[in-house]
């Protein structure tokens, strides 16, 4: 086996009838949802950017302004449609320790909601996770590169949490990594090899919603998550986002993705890029898919429309990396095959 040279990390969800840990599904009828969990209204007006996403197909989105809650029940008044469209309440709870800022996204409030504390960053994190799951949402760590604030020791230690952000697409993320510093990948990567659950969103981070967008601003439609849910609901979307049951994605979208006791398998869709001076059908999308395990170890490639992974059962977990020639990536969660059941 061989490792990438900066250890990809990948992992993958549920599907037909199976969740992460093993546990039966519902067996109800579900869908894909496409939703932005990471939006601010600093720049724009909550109509503005409800609006731009609910234009740009977006199933769901989840206002998340700093350490302040922006009202959805008006926007959801006039913009939510059933199965259509649907705002959530959040908020980005920010913290600042040693010049270093400890960011905390908090999705799909009900309740009112304090502000954190603590002494330590592991103490603030765990402080800020408390504060969301008691106003009835789910913490994610957000940005973890941002002031290279979170280190994996850091994100391990804060044990309330079971999400963060794989990738950020503001400007000055630093969602690669570098000098001598790991990627958001290989955090993720170091965490899941403790053996310990961790699910990765990718969202936009959103802020710029006027004039021309630029690779220099926080402009919307760059990442995103797919939820597989059995209807576009509040609780729906939290209960499969919990469970792990999404992926996240800079713009590969899969036409089937299943998990069984003996394998993963996705279906990719054959995406042809044309041009106006281009006959039809000469430019395909084409793909490489990363099976990862423990260490960031490699365990297989494949490059069809069909990537597939036989589980032996022996290893700590698999998950996903999937690349597209256009350089978009979508990202699995862990698939653990002991947890996985007939």
């Amino acid at each position: 086996m061989r490792s990438l040279g900066y250890r990809y990390v990948v992992v993958l969800s549920l599907v037909v009838g199976l969740s992460l840990a093993g546990v039966k599904s519902s067996g109800a009828q579900s869908r894909w949802f496409r939703g932005n969990t990471h939006t601010h209204t600093n720049k724009a007006a909550p109509d503005v950017a409800a609006r731009w996403y609910r234009e740009h197909h977006y199933h769901f989105l989840v206002l998340t302004d700093v350490n302040r809650r922006t009202p959805v029940a008006g926007l959801n008044s006039i913009l939510a449609a059933p199965g259509r469209f649907l705002v959530l309440d959040g908020i980005e709870l920010s913290q600042e320790k040693g010049g270093k800022l400890i960011d905390v996204n908090g999705m799909g409030l009900t309740g009112e909601i304090r502000q954190p504390s603590g002494s330590s960053v592991v103490e603030m994190l765990n402080s800020a996770a408390k504060a969301v799951r008691d106003a009835g949402g789910i913490p994610v760590i957000d940005h973890p590169n941002l002031t290279w604030a979170l280190t994996e020791a850091d994100i391990a230690a804060a044990t309330e949490f079971r999400h963060f952000e794989v990738w950020n697409a503001e400007p000055g993320m630093h969602n690669r990594g570098g000098g001598g510093s790991p990627s958001t990948e290989e955090i993720w990567d170091a965490v899941l090899s403790r053996g310990q659950v961790l699910y990765g969103l990718a969202a936009d981070d959103s802020h710029d919603f006027h004039g021309e967008f630029s690779q220099w601003k926080a402009n919307p439609g760059r990442a995103w998550i797919m939820v597989r849910a059995s209807e576009l609901s509040r609780q729906a979307l939290l209960d499969a986002i919990d469970r792990g049951d999404f992926y996240a994605t800079t713009g590969v979208e899969f036409r089937r993705y299943e998990v069984t006791p003996r394998q993963i398998r996705i279906d990719l869709p054959e995406e042809v890029y044309g041009f106006e001076w281009l006959e039809p059908g000469r430019n395909p999308t084409r793909y490489r898919t990363y099976f990862i395990g423990k260490g960031g170890e490699v365990l297989a490639i494949d490059k069809s429309l069909t990537p597939t992974y036989q589980l032996t059962g022996s290893e700590l977990y698999v998950r996903a990396r999937v690349e597209d020639s256009s350089g978009r990536v979508a990202w699995t969660q862990p698939v653990f095959p002991e947890r996985l059941s007939d």
